[in-house]
């Protein structure tokens, strides 16, 4: 009976890990582009009491016996769909419609890359996302330009006095992997040898999807799914707990035998 107290033990940690995972997507459902974790798990190893195969009375056992001994959380994946485009009149908000991401500068001089594209000026007329981390492209516009435009292949233009003149071209990132990026918070990822590097390039080149100006990327949880999943998660944590209560039960009825 022991066996099962450890086997359920086991359970009810991988579903507290899901409902902990459903409680970070669902705090985020309003998070600029932010991608929903997806939980995976896995059978732990068996315990084999007969071999299948095995020879009895001169015949081969068809199935056998093994024992299972629980389950664990594999990994937690993003799940990098995009979500879905809302208007924005932000003249530096930027959305990416298709795979790739924007590259920005961390303080240290690495870079990072993020699908949220909510940009402003700096004082100096940097482009930089809301912590202040400028876009690697190094963009700058001039505080007396009257209009912004940003083309699809992330051309940006500006008119300064009746001049319309080019500021630089806002880069798309792309990896091999995207579910091997490394999230950082604020919206961040940086790569890691599972990702591999990245190939940055001009948007709609390579695969790499194209620049909307005056759009923002939502979340792309959904709440609905998010909540019958967990649901079903609170419903197989109290089953699991029951069963712990049974084996604890049938532990004591077999130690009150006389």
């Amino acid at each position: 009976m022991d066996r099962s107290l450890w086997i359920a033990a086991t359970g009810m940690e991988a579903q507290s890990t899901l409902t902990e995972n459903i409680a970070n997507n669902l705090s985020n459902v309003n998070t600029t582009a932010y991608k929903k974790g997806q939980v995976h798990f896995q059978d732990l190893f068996y315990q084999t009491v007969t071999q299948k195969g095995a020879e009895t009375a001169g015949n081969n056992l068809p199935t056998g016996i093994s024992l299972g001994t629980g389950v664990r959380v594999s990994s937690i994946s993003k799940d990098f769909s995009s979500g879905t485009f809302k208007e924005s009149a932000g003249r530096l908000d930027l959305a990416i419609a298709g795979d790739g991401f924007f590259e920005v500068s961390l303080p240290d001089g690495s870079q990072a890359y993020t699908r949220d594209g909510h940009f402003h000026r700096d004082a100096s007329g940097n482009v930089v996302n809301e912590n202040g981390l400028s876009l690697t492209a190094g963009i700058t516009i001039d505080p007396t330009a009257s209009t912004i435009t940003i083309a699809s292949d992330g051309t940006v233009n500006v008119t300064v006095a009746g001049v319309t003149s080019s500021a630089g071209n806002i880069q798309i990132s792309r990896f091999a992997n995207n579910e091997g990026l490394q999230p950082i918070g604020d919206n961040l990822f940086i790569a890691t040898d599972a990702s591999g590097n990245a190939t940055t390039g001009t948007a709609g080149d390579d695969g790499r999807g194209l620049v909307r100006q005056g759009y923002l990327e939502s979340s792309n949880v959904e709440v609905v799914k998010e909540m019958v999943t967990m649901i079903a998660a609170q419903r197989a944590y109290e089953v699991i707990s029951k069963s712990i209560k049974t084996s604890d039960e049938m532990m004591r009825s077999a130690t009150n035998l006389k």
